[in-house]
């Protein structure tokens, strides 16, 4: 398993870089197949009931739609056009409206977040995707082994059992230290990157708390298996789901 994580994080974290580095098209594309392959994911943890049409042609409308300098007017068509499709496709599908509203939350969960991904590259540039990229690296190294140095509390039993109060602490001070280190290599406020650091943190470990409870739920291990050693999409990038929209958020009221 450990070799499979790293031979994957070998060949695997050079592509996201490289992306990420030269941006535009060719970050969206990476994106893109993330959201996709992230859908797919998601049909499968659904089971019946999950109108893979629904969410293809929503999530990944979205995507496109952000790519295309999302504004008020083209988010609030989309949404309206999206609904009118889930409730079409449910109606006439046996009617199940309500108990297949499971749905909606696919595209809401997977292809919304993500494209934040994108969206932030774009607008605000490669330095503060970075940011976001590394506090979220961090959170999760921070907690794993804080977790297996100092863990006893339990953080969330119920959602996610190896979880603990000192792992979750542990992501939050590494977090603000790499913020700290990073403001002053990039002549950035270090008070506002550390408070950032803080929020980002939080979220990332939200984030993963969250994909333990949808699992969890559905009662699977993992979402996927195209990552080896590591899962699938969903379980490698359930924190920046949370992180990315909360950092364009900060972004927006603070730059």
């Amino acid at each position: 398993m450990f070799v499979q994580r790293v031979i994957t994080a070998v060949i695997g974290i050079p592509i996201l870089l490289f992306g990420l580095y030269f941006g535009g098209i060719l970050w969206s594309l990476i994106v893109f197949c993330l959201v996709a392959v992230g859908l797919l994911e998601y049909a499968r943890m659904g089971g019946s009931g999950l109108y893979l049409d629904y969410l293809l042609v929503s999530g990944l409308s979205f995507f496109f739609l952000t790519y295309g300098k999302l504004d008020g007017t083209h988010l609030l068509l989309w949404l309206v056009f999206q609904l009118f499709y889930y409730m079409l496709r449910a109606s006439f599908s046996g009617m199940h409206n309500f108990s297949s509203a499971f749905n909606i939350l696919g595209v809401l969960y997977v292809a919304v977040p993500f494209s934040f991904l994108v969206i932030v590259r774009e607008q605000y540039g490669l330095l503060w995707t970075v940011f976001g990229v590394v506090v979220t690296w961090l959170t999760d190294t921070g907690a794993y082994f804080g977790g297996l140095r100092y863990g006893k509390r339990k953080l969330a039993v119920k959602i996610s059992p190896k979880k603990t109060i000192e792992g979750s602490i542990s992501g939050l001070v590494v977090s603000l230290v790499g913020s700290i280190i990073f403001a002053l290599i990039f002549g950035q406020s270090v008070f506002k990157l550390a408070l950032m650091a803080l929020v980002l943190s939080l979220s990332a470990q939200l984030g993963d708390l969250v994909e333990s409870a949808l699992k969890r739920e559905r009662a699977v291990k993992d979402s996927g298996s195209i990552l080896p050693g590591h899962g699938g999409i969903l379980d490698r990038f359930d924190s920046l789901a949370f992180v990315f929209p909360m950092l364009f958020t900060l972004l927006y009221f603070l730059t």
